[in-house]
């Protein structure tokens, strides 16, 4: 069984192949990290892989190892030490739903091994509420998350080892932005990650694109 940190995403029970016309260009089909040693790409829009920026030779095969549809519309983000990163992308997911996950890579020797996930991908559960059920139930005015609308993403590294997690909460007559929590994710050295702090962001941040 692979190890990775795909975070399962609850838009439909089967998968279909979405429209080309229904994605957005990626402005960033390459992404190089800090260190200037590695670097992401998407060839034809559809094989998302990383590379030896030195020797040009591939090194990961995302799109072996994950269900990448269209890799211009994924994004990684690369730990400030070069040695994890974050793969923002959209696996296939039913029509007229949208479904966003992440998985997270870490450098060994010179291998990049994938990372299991903090959350469930065989979960009934949205990604929002594995990661935030707790904080959901107590609150009064919770949010009820878009069957529709599985949304996790990682917005950047804090440092070399802790990642910030972005989930948005939209609401499921109007489909309008209701909440949004960011989870700060830290890793030890074994790449075992677990969430240390829960925000639920305030209407200024939402206001503000926070």
């Amino acid at each position: 069984m692979k190890r990775h940190i795909a975070l399962g995403c609850l838009c439909g029970f089967l998968a279909f192949v979405q429209s080309i016309t229904a994605q957005e260009p990626s402005p960033s089909p390459t992404s190089g990290s800090p260190d200037k040693q590695w670097e992401y790409r998407c060839r034809d829009g559809l094989w998302s892989s990383i590379v030896n920026t030195g020797t040009n030779k591939m090194v990961l095969s995302l799109s072996n190892e994950l269900e990448v549809p269209y890799c211009q519309d994924a994004q990684v983000v690369w730990a400030p030490d070069s040695k994890r990163f974050a793969f923002n992308y959209s696996p296939s997911h039913a029509p007229h739903t949208t479904c966003k996950t992440v998985a997270f890579y870490q450098l060994r020797g010179d291998k990049w091994i994938a990372l299991l996930s903090p959350v469930d991908d065989r979960s009934e559960h949205a990604q929002l509420v594995q990661l935030a059920k707790e904080q959901l139930q107590k609150s009064s005015s919770a949010c009820r998350p878009d069957p529709d609308r599985d949304i996790l993403k990682v917005r950047e590294w804090i440092g070399a080892d802790t990642a910030v997690l972005y989930a948005p909460c939209y609401r499921r007559t109007s489909g309008q932005l209701e909440a949004a929590f960011l989870f700060t994710l830290k890793f030890n050295d074994a790449g075992d990650g677990k969430i240390i702090k829960t925000h639920r962001m305030s209407k200024k941040e939402l206001e503000e694109g926070q």
